[in-house]
């Protein structure tokens, strides 16, 4: 039975990997409104979906901003 429910964890760590890796945010969005809707508890989902939101605008800020220039390339933009 151990060995039974670590196969269906892993078979359910593979499958919401899968989805994760063909959906956007605003798919899990709408997903976490529509089981609400339906009276379902979505703490959890729900804090997973803020923490999402959060790591997605910090990566939007790092692509904006972009990296430092290296001490050397800055010599070079201003000269």
């Amino acid at each position: 039975m151990k060995h039974r429910n670590a196969v269906h964890a892993a078979n359910q760590t593979a499958l919401a990997i899968r989805w994760a890796q063909t959906h956007t945010l605003q798919d899990l969005d709408d997903l976490v409104n529509e089981m609400s809707s339906l009276g379902e508890d979505v703490t959890d989902i729900g804090q997973l979906l803020v923490d999402l939101h959060e790591i997605d605008r910090s990566l939007q800020a790092d692509t904006l901003a972009g990296p430092e220039p290296e001490a050397s390339e800055y010599a070079a933009m201003t000269a």
